[in-house]
Parts: structure tokens; C-alpha cells; sequence
């Protein structure tokens, strides 16, 4: 039943390389630095921000990038299910499922005859899998090579917040009485914010090849297949009950005439 004609398959993927970018600010602005805790050092030249960060108190790498992983499976998750409750409203059938290649359904297979969704990945003797970044024009990672560097990633990751249409914008439309207050009164990032968010965002993209170091820039996990019901399948081999009423009118409501 899986991606038959006139099925639809959702395949959200989610962009970890901005997610650790957004934690690592995150970190910041409640006075938390990275530690590396597999080599066993502090950033270099972390200590030049001692006038706007305790650079003792810190979080692992490894801790922020696996709790960053730990987050986005939890977005991508909900969003399949959000889709199955839609697809019981419209009487629809379909589930949410994961088990697939999350490599080979990026595009890093590695074998021409199995493109995935063709996304840029790159390999390193370092690294345990090849490790997708990208497609270009529709979905980059905020790290190289779509980025000169972490600090430009930086910028741009300014830029999508505070930016025109960013969330703290306050020209961005919103649902409440006065918006413009809402969305202005988040800090913008200044210039020393910046320098140091990207220095240790440079250190982990310097030291393990990739930024994320640890986990992959790109990543799915959870499909959702989108379909109609065979109803006469359920009526023969399965007792009432075993679909919904939005399932037995979806016809009548959604296709009169057929």
C-alpha cells in the first residue's frame, strides 16, 4: 500500500544542522557554553566572551547535539500524527511508520538506481554514515557547503528570526492585539552574540568535519501514507467498528457524484 498511484506519502525531514544552531543560542542566552566532552577540552578562544558568559558553566556536545536529535524526532513525529488525525477527520486511510533507510531516503545510498530524494550528503572516513546536508533551492543546511562557514550560517540563522517574515519581526503579521510589541520584544543577537555563538559552532565543524558533529545535519525518521479504504476488505474480514463513519461517507462527502 505504500506509495501506490494516486496515494500521497508525506516525508517530513528536519534540518538538525539549524536546530543545534538554534540550541547553541539557545545555551547562550541562559549563560551556557559547549564543552567538547569527547576530546576532553573547552572551545578555544572561549574565554575572549568572559563579559557575557560564565565560560565554566557548560553543556556537553554530545548532550546538546543527541537532546537537539531528541527534540526534532519529537517534531517530526507529531507532525505525522497530526496528519493521521486529519486523514480519520476527511475518513481517509493511512498510518504513520518509520523503518526505511533514513540515508538511502535522503539520497545517500550511494547507488544511482536508488536516488531518494536526491538531497547533497558528503562521506569521511570519520564519520560511521554519509551525511546529507541539503537540496538545493529547497531545503539547506545552515553549515557548509551551503554556507562559506558556521559564522555566515550564523548570520543567515539571524537573519530567518529577525529578518523580514522571521518570528521576531515586528513587521510579521500575528494573531494578537499588538504584535508588533509580541514579536519586537525578543533581544536581537548583537555582533559579540554572534562571535560567539559561531565560534563554537566553527570549533565543531573544524574538529569533526560536519556540523552537526555528532548526529547528522539532515534528518527523517517517520513517514505518513495518505490513501483511500477498500471497504469491502474491512466488511469481509474484520468485525464493525473497525473504521469509522468519516471512512463509510467519504465517498458521498468528498467525492458526490463518483
Amino acid at each position: 500500500m505504500f506509495n501506490k498511484p494516486s496515494t500521497l506519502v508525506v516525508i517530513p525531514v528536519g534540518d538538525l544542522s539549524q536546530h543545534v544552531l538554534l540550541n547553541i543560542c539557545y545555551m547562550l542566552q541562559n549563560g551556557l557554553v559547549l564543552y567538547d566532552d569527547i576530546n576532553k577540552c573547552s572551545i578555544p578562544g572561549i574565554e575572549q566572551f568572559k563579559d557575557i558568559v560564565d565560560v565554566d558553566n557548560v553543556w556537553n556536545v554530545t548532550f546538546v547535539e543527541q537532546w537537539s536529535l531528541s527534540e526534532l524526532t519529537v517534531e517530526l513525529g507529531i507532525s505525522c500524527y497530526a496528519g493521521v488525525l486529519m486523514l480519520q477527520a476527511m475518513g481517509l486511510g493511512g498510518w504513520m511508520f518509520n523503518g526505511i533507510d533514513p540515508f538511502a531516503m535522503l539520497g545517500a545510498s550511494g547507488k544511482p538506481e536508488v536516488p531518494g530524494l536526491q538531497f547533497r550528503y558528503d562521506e569521511d572516513e570519520r564519520w560511521p554514515y554519509p551525511n546529507p546536508t541539503g537540496l538545493a533551492g529547497v531545503m539547506e543546511g545552515y553549515c557548509p557547503p551551503h554556507h562559506q562557514d558556521m559564522r555566515t550560517a550564523v548570520d543567515a540563522l539571524c537573519e530567518r528570526k529577525f529578518g523580514p517574515g522571521g518570528p521576531f519581526n515586528p513587521e510579521t503579521p500575528g494573531p494578537w492585539k499588538d504584535s508588533r510589541k509580541v514579536r519586537s520584544a525578543a533581544q536581537n543577537h548583537d555582533e559579540k552574540f554572534r562571535e560567539c555563538v559561531a565560534l563554537q559552532a566553527q570549533y565543531i565543524h573544524d574538529t569533526f568535519g560536519k556540523f552537526p558533529g555528532t548526529v547528522p545535519s539532515m534528518f527523517v525518521i517517520m513517514y505518513l501514507q495518505a490513501h483511500h479504504l477498500d471497504l469491502e476488505f474491512y466488511d469481509r474480514f474484520f468485525k464493525p467498528g473497525s473504521y469509522l463513519k468519516t471512512h463509510a461517507m467519504h465517498i458521498a462527502h468528498w467525492h458526490p457524484g463518483d
